[in-house]
């Protein structure tokens, strides 16, 4: 991944990768900056008050001219270092999707954990950082962040017995899952709605479920102890993910899976 243009590469993906470098060697030569005291106003400082801004109030309050407010700056300002909304939520989603910079390596013999605790981190993020989630994705990843915790993943499934290709399916699955699965446990109707949510749901489902079309719903919800929520919990997402790593681990265990948990996780 060197710094020339990739040709046909969107804008907002190239900044991403300027971003991600400035971040890492802030120091070196061919960063963006020029030798001698830092600019006030740097790509790093814009996508930092963009990001708290997303935090606090949501996507939808970020635009450049909110952000330039934010750092005391003009909104021509910012156009040196971006140019458009589009551009700022590409660079703003992967470094908000950062690793923890003192984050342990993966130990590939002990993948299966190692697998559950990246996992468990990814979710965190997108519970720390919700909007990510309203950001739209398309093919694979391209964004050094993203790339970097499947550069974890593979490196914790070095020393496992799936193939190179089995391995890179691997690491789609477990990403798409942990994705899916923060969606549904941050939907705000939800999150927010609390019982009279619930009842609303099993409400409606009451009238329009009947048993010679949906027996087997019909049979469950029978049993208030299934209607007592629709939310989703950490057990919820660990009960996943067991699942997909036990699957995972089956070669290794003689046909015989066993649940997994990342070390001292929940």
């Amino acid at each position: 991944m060197g710094e020339q243009h990739r040709v046909g590469t969107p804008t907002g993906i190239e900044l991403a990768w300027r971003a991600s470098s400035d971040a890492a060697h802030p120091d070196e030569p061919g960063n963006g900056h020029k030798p001698g005291p830092r600019p006030v106003l740097a790509l790093g400082r814009i996508v930092a008050a963009a990001i708290d801004i997303a935090d606090r109030e949501g996507l939808t309050a970020v635009s450049l001219a909110r952000v330039a407010t934010a750092l005391g700056a003009a909104t021509t300002a910012l156009y040196r270092h971006i140019r458009s909304k589009d551009d700022l939520i590409v660079v703003m989603r992967d470094a908000a999707a950062a690793p923890p910079p003192d984050m342990p390596p993966p130990d590939p013999g002990r993948w299966i954990e190692s697998l559950a605790a990246i996992a468990w981190q990814i979710y965190d993020l997108y519970r720390r950082h919700p909007w990510v989630l309203q950001v739209p994705t398309s093919g694979p990843p391209r964004t050094p962040n993203e790339l970097l915790w499947g550069e974890h993943m593979l490196r914790a499934l070095s020393h496992s017995t799936l193939s190179a290709h089995d391995q890179l399916r691997a690491v789609t699955l477990i990403s798409g899952y942990v994705r899916e699965q923060a969606r549904l446990t941050l939907d705000p109707r939800i999150a927010d709605g609390g019982d009279a949510v619930t009842d609303d749901y099993f409400g409606f489902l009451g009238t329009v479920l009947t048993p010679n079309r949906y027996p087997m719903f019909c049979r469950l919800f029978a049993d208030q102890a299934n209607t007592g929520t629709i939310g989703y919990t950490d057990e919820d997402f660990q009960f996943g993910l067991d699942r997909i790593l036990a699957g995972l681990a089956q070669p290794h265990r003689d046909g015989h899976p066993r649940p997994v948990r990342a070390p001292g996780n929940r």
